[in-house]
């Protein structure tokens, strides 16, 4: 899971809420996970990829962030 950083404490629970975290909220500086995970989410919306492909992607990109919580 990670938090949604534009609503704290959030978690992200489908990919249309990676794509809209990845798309208008993301913390700093933008690294190849995070255009990694923007590709896997959209990728995965029009069914071209499936979602455990896109899960993971984020998650890459939200560790890279700093932001993946651990449970």
């Amino acid at each position: 899971m990670a938090q949604d950083n534009s609503n704290p404490g959030r978690a992200i629970s489908s990919v249309e809420d990676a794509a809209r975290a990845l798309l208008t909220n993301w913390p700093g500086d933008e690294g190849d996970r995070f255009y990694e995970a923007v590709k896997a989410c959209l990728d995965c919306l029009d069914h071209v990829l499936d979602p455990a492909s896109a899960r993971m992607a984020f998650a890459l990109a939200a560790q890279e962030a700093g932001t993946l919580a651990k449970y």
